[in-house]
C-alpha cells in the first residue's frame, strides 16, 4: 500500500496551543495538491488544565473551539475533505467540565486520550528516570485505570495512543522488563474492554519514530485486542507538522494485516470501513 491510501484521523495544528505551531493551511495544501485523500483534524483540548487554570486564576487561554470550527467549516466550503475531531485529555475528576467543553462546538468525532492523572503527565518523558518498584507499578496501574475510565465514557469514539507512557522507553528498558507481567495483565484487561466497547482503537504511528520504536498500542496489545474479538482500528500519525501526515502508515498497515485485521475504520463513518 501507499502512505496516503488511508485517511489520518489524528492531526494537530496550531490550535493545539503550546504544542503545535503548524497552521491548518499547510495541511490543506496536501489536499489541494491531491497528495492526501482527506484529513481528520483532532487538536488538543485539555479540560483539566483549563479547570485548574480557572481555579488558580491563571491566564492560560482555553482551547479556541470557535476559531477551530470556523476554519474547518471554511475548508469544507472550499470542497476539501476534512473532518472536525478533537483529542480530549480525560480525567474522571473533571468529567462534568469536560462534557461541557466537548459540547461547546459541533465535532465530527472525539478521541479520548490519557495524558495525565493526579497531576502526573505520562505523555512526557520525566517518568523514564523512575526506578523499578512501587513507583513504576503505580504509574502502570494508574495509567490503565485511567484508560478504562475513557472507555466508559459513551461520547468517546476513539481511544487514543494506548500505552503512551512507554513512548520514551526503548523496548529493552529495565522498567519495561521489570513491569512486563503487570503490563501484560493490564493490557489484556484493557484490550478486552476496548473490544467489548465497540470503540475504535487508534494505531498511533508517532511511537515508531520515538525511543519506543513501536506503535501505540504495541503489537502485543493489538494481539490481545484481536483475541477478544476487537476489529475496529484506525491509523493515526498524531502529527504536529504537515510533513508527518500519514507517517509510516504503510508499515503500520502491514503489521495490522499480519495480526489478522482486515479493515480500517473512520469515526465519522464507522459503518463503512475500508479494506486493509
Amino acid at each position: 500500500m501507499a502512505r496516503y491510501d488511508f485517511i489520518d484521523i489524528h492531526v494537530h495544528t496550531d490550535y493545539s496551543t503550546f504544542d503545535c505551531k503548524c497552521p491548518m493551511e499547510e495541511y490543506l495544501k496536501l489536499l489541494e495538491s491531491g497528495i492526501a485523500r482527506g484529513i481528520g483534524f483532532s487538536d488538543h483540548m485539555h479540560p483539566v488544565s483549563e479547570l485548574w487554570a480557572q481555579r488558580l486564576d491563571e491566564s492560560r487561554s482555553p482551547f479556541d473551539g470557535d476559531g477551530y470550527t470556523a476554519d474547518i467549516k471554511a475548508a469544507k466550503e472550499r470542497g476539501l475533505k476534512v473532518f472536525q475531531g478533537i483529542e480530549v485529555t480525560y480525567e474522571k475528576c473533571a468529567h462534568d467540565f469536560t462534557m461541557k467543553r466537548m459540547s461547546d462546538n459541533p465535532y465530527d468525532y472525539f478521541i479520548g486520550s490519557v495524558h495525565s492523572f493526579d497531576g502526573f503527565w505520562v505523555s512526557r518523558d520525566y517518568h523514564t528516570s523512575a526506578r523499578a518498584g512501587k513507583a513504576f507499578d503505580w504509574i502502570v496501574n494508574s495509567y490503565y485505570d485511567a484508560v478504562l475510565d475513557v472507555i466508559a465514557v459513551p461520547e468517546f469514539d476513539v481511544i487514543g495512543h494506548i500505552g503512551v507512557y512507554k513512548r520514551y522507553l526503548p523496548v529493552e528498558h529495565s522498567l519495561l522488563r521489570y513491569g512486563a507481567d503487570l503490563i501484560a495483565q493490564r493490557e489484556d484487561q484493557v484490550a478486552k474492554a476496548c473490544a467489548q466497547s465497540g470503540k475504535i482503537v487508534e494505531v498511533n504511528t508517532s511511537g515508531l519514530v520515538a525511543p519506543s520504536a513501536n506503535t501505540m498500542p504495541t503489537d502485543a496489545f493489538l494481539k490481545f485486542y484481536k483475541k477478544h474479538g476487537g476489529e475496529r482500528v484506525a491509523l493515526a500519525s498524531d502529527c504536529h507538522d504537515a510533513s508527518k501526515l500519514n507517517q509510516l502508515f504503510d508499515e503500520a498497515a502491514d503489521t495490522l494485516r499480519s495480526i489478522g485485521f482486515g479493515y480500517i475504520y473512520y469515526p465519522w463513518d464507522i459503518e463503512n470501513p475500508e479494506k486493509l
